[in-house]
Order: structure tokens, then sequence, then C-alpha cells
């Protein structure tokens, strides 16, 4: 495969969207995460001024919150990938280049790893449908985790974004020849 024609393969469009629907998956698992230990993260986040002045007056030692923050971290990773096998299935499976796929994981480690994907200026958008329910925290953690996930799914799989990612066919490749 020559350099031109592997550039001509790869899809920005599908890149783009299978990204942020990778990103709404990571923040959505990460959401749910909180489940976990929803007494702690509760409490985190109702008294977190009065705990951060004096941690000793909470049953919550080190061990809980290092575990409590372990699960935070690993559940955004584990939503990528499972995002990212998501995104390769779609384009094996559609005989998109799966090339694409792969630059969307790359893209995602490397601004995951540099704590670059925007979580800190987007996240009043994507927080917003769990103020609804600010009295209960469960409710706030599953409103704003079910919502990312579904735009991430709908991102995925909805037929007007496939049709939108769709490669175009490119006058004497195969492709054109066989859809005649």
């Amino acid at each position: 495969m020559t350099l031109s024609n592997f550039i001509s393969r790869l899809n920005w469009r599908l890149i783009v969207t299978h990204f942020i629907a990778c990103w709404l998956f990571i923040y959505s698992f990460e959401q749910f995460s909180y489940l976990h230990d929803i007494e702690f993260w509760t409490t985190i986040l109702t008294h977190s001024r009065s705990w951060l002045e004096n941690p000793r007056n909470w049953n919550f030692g080190a061990g809980r919150l290092s575990l409590n923050l372990l699960w935070l971290g690993l559940s955004g990773f584990v939503g990528f990938l499972i995002a990212f096998a998501i995104s390769l299935t779609i384009t094996i499976k559609k005989d998109w280049f799966w090339v694409n796929s792969l630059i969307v994981f790359l893209v995602g480690c490397v601004l995951g790893l540099s704590d670059s994907l925007g979580w800190r200026y987007l996240k009043t958008i994507f927080l917003a449908p769990g103020r609804l329910f600010n009295s209960n925290t469960i409710l706030y953690v599953i409103a704003n985790g079910i919502v990312m996930l579904t735009l991430g799914l709908l991102l995925f799989f909805l037929n007007g974004m496939q049709r939108f990612v769709r490669p175009k066919i490119i006058p004497g490749t195969i492709e054109e020849i066989s859809t005649e």
C-alpha cells in the first residue's frame, strides 16, 4: 500500500466521531464508578471543605481513599477500552479502514496520559443532567452516566452518524467497481 493510498483511506469524520464517543464512554464509566462506594463519595461531595480541613474526624482511611481513586482511574480506562472495541468492531464490520480506530485509540491514550481530554472545561455541560437530582447522589451519578453513555452509543450506532462517517468512494478504486 502506497502512502497516498494509505492517506486516502483515512476517514477524519470517523476518527472525530469515534473519538467523541470514546470520550463520552470514559467519563460515563467514571461517573458509574462512584457507585462502588457511594457513601464515601457522598461525604466527599457534600462535606469536602470540612473533610479536607480535618480528615481524622471522618472514618475514611488512606486505604479507602486510595481504593476509590483507583476505581475512578481504572473505570475511565475500562470505558475507553470498551469504546475502542466497539469502534474497531464497527470499522471492521463495515469494511472501513481499521487504522482509523487505531488512530482514535492512540490519540485517546496520548491525550489521556497528558490530562488533555478537556474534562475540566466540559464537565459543567455534561454533569448538568444530574443537577436535577442534586439532593440524591445516587440519582445524580446515574443520570450523568446514562446521558453520556447514551450519547456515546448514539454516536457509534445511529444510522445517520454511520452515513455521515461512511468513506467516500474514490473513482477507479475497488469500492467503486463493487458498487456498480
